[in-house]
């Protein structure tokens, strides 16, 4: 067969930004049509940053804000004010980023991820220099590390200072450089302004799917099992043994994609015969007789049984990459609220009789973390839903189950998945 070969495509160009606009109508101008937004409007504030005698002012922040911040593809202007511009030579606007990682197996590493410079005025340019230089930068989404387009990632600081080291931070900022001839003679002699603005990189990123509110699992994964993803594993047995194997059962939301406000709700479930699930819940001492197969009403003939430590939490791993050495570093950012389900009734009898056990409970990232996963360079943020199921032991007696751990890979964005269901149209012209 003859190889096949791709026609060649048209070359494409980057499209031009949007132009800025207002969302209110101008006085000669109506709504015809308005689709509500939940997201918040775009600040009307200012920031400003003296230093000498150079004023830099950032519009469309908050007021009253400690640092300025910008989203994703977020345009960053504002003007520059020159309070004595005797002699100025030259005046550039600059916006960085840098990526710096330390590990103790590999070292440090810093990578640039955002440089642009822009010369808003020169000497040689012949014309005449204002005092209020206006200027405008949009921030790049993406950076290129090793031949690969990655998304430039948010600010973060992550340090540990023991041992290892365990070092991670993302920083942005806006530079303003102002240059002087010391004398009109001698122009090679320079003096230098800068003004240094630390910046917060903050893109948000919304979950592509709702999680659907149920005041009850088994009436949602009966009538719409698509809303839930499942995960089956078996608790193993210590010893081979004729004891048929229990099955643990972790239901989350389908979409595995998950807003930092969400409440995510997940169900456990534990499924196997009674006599299995009697060893698990009930162990008794090598020279006890097995427990009775039958319940009784009153509390005094009932088996004594106790409870296995189940918790359910969000687990973040860092991992940094640095001359072929690896290290990660793990921590929880959610713990889970469990609660019982009450067993259904069921008047069957017999050790093989197939049992389940339930448990349902919601998850929620801690208020403290503000920032999702991403991957950017050598440094890897990634977060999982952890299930962890220990045993119950009696009189120091082991369990003949191995305890089990479930890991579920989720992405942690920053906004909830959020869908307009109230509409008003705008009234008639």
């Amino acid at each position: 067969m003859a190889e096949l070969k791709y026609a060649s495509l048209p070359v494409y160009t980057p499209s031009e930004p949007s132009p800025r606009y207002s969302c209110e109508p101008a006085c000669d101008e109506h709504t015809l049509q308005q689709t509500p937004r939940h997201s918040s409007l775009v600040p009307s504030g200012a920031y400003t940053q003296t230093s000498g005698k150079v004023t830099v002012t950032l519009f469309e922040q908050e007021n009253g804000v400690d640092i300025p911040t910008y989203g994703r593809r977020a345009d960053i202007s504002g003007t520059i004010y020159l309070e004595n511009h005797d002699r100025v030579s030259q005046v550039v606007v600059k916006v960085e980023g840098k990526l710096d990682s330390t590990i103790s197996e590999g070292g440090s590493k810093s990578i640039i991820t955002l440089s642009r410079s822009q010369t808003l005025w020169r000497k040689e340019m012949g014309n005449e220099l204002p005092t209020l230089i206006p200027f405008s930068c949009e921030l790049p989404s993406h950076f290129t590390y090793l031949g690969s387009e990655r998304p430039l990632p948010p600010t973060y600081y992550l340090g540990h200072c023991g041992s290892p080291a365990f070092y991670i931070r993302s920083q942005y900022t806006i530079s303003v450089r102002v240059t002087r001839a010391r004398h009109r003679n001698m122009e090679f002699l320079r003096n230098v302004d800068d003004v240094k603005i630390p910046f917060i990189y903050y893109p948000r990123t919304r979950a592509h799917r709702p999680i659907i509110p149920s005041p009850s699992f088994f009436s949602t994964v009966k009538t719409s099992p698509e809303e839930w993803y499942q995960v089956l594993y078996e608790m193993k047995m210590r010893t081979p043994s004729k004891v048929e194997p229990i099955h643990c059962h972790l239901f989350i939301p389908a979409g595995r994609v998950y807003g930092l406000s969400d409440k995510i709700p997940f169900h456990i479930q534990l499924n196997g015969p009674l006599d299995s699930l009697q060893k698990l819940l009930m162990p008794q001492p090598l020279d006890a007789p097995p427990p009775p197969l039958w319940s009784s009403k009153t509390h005094e003939k009932c088996p004594i049984h106790k409870k296995p430590k189940i918790r359910v939490y969000i687990l973040r791993q860092y991992s940094i990459e640095t001359r072929g050495q690896k290290a990660w570093k793990n921590t929880t950012i959610g713990e889970g609220e469990i609660w019982e389900v009450p067993p259904a009734i069921c008047d069957t009898q017999g050790a093989t009789r197939a049992v389940h056990l339930d448990w349902e409970g919601e998850l929620k990232v801690q208020s403290s973390v503000t920032v999702g996963g991403f991957l950017a360079g050598n440094v890897c943020v990634k977060d999982f839903i952890v299930l962890s199921l220990e045993p119950p032991t009696i009189d120091s007696q082991t369990s003949p189950f191995f305890p089990l751990q479930i890991t579920v890979p989720v992405r942690i964005v920053t906004d909830a998945y959020v869908e307009v269901t109230e509409y008003e149209p705008p009234p008639a012209a």
